[in-house]
């Protein structure tokens, strides 16, 4: 496996908004059903957090494996951010 850059504060920012972003619009689009406006907001989240991937990525397996790895992370700095609040509120 090859060894990879740690990213950048900018762009875990970036992955972790999109991330948020498209959990919402998915639950929103649960309970509300499909419509223009959480569609194309799931989208603009999609292709912002993308974008980066896409031009950083060397072929087509690392720009999908890279993806996935940008909404798992971002995914995850909001389960850290909330857990840094709750251990923050007991200390």
């Amino acid at each position: 496996m090859k060894n990879k850059k740690k990213k950048s504060l900018k762009i875990r920012v970036l992955n972790s908004i999109c991330a948020f972003v498209l959990l919402i619009s998915v639950i929103f689009i649960w309970a509300t059903g499909f419509d223009y406006i959480s569609t194309g907001i799931m989208t603009a989240a999609l292709i912002s957090l993308a974008t980066p991937v896409v031009l950083s990525g060397e072929g087509f397996i690392d720009v999908i494996s890279g993806i996935f790895e940008a909404i798992f992370e971002g995914v995850l700095a909001i389960f850290e951010g909330i857990a840094e609040v709750i251990s923050g509120i007991f200390s």
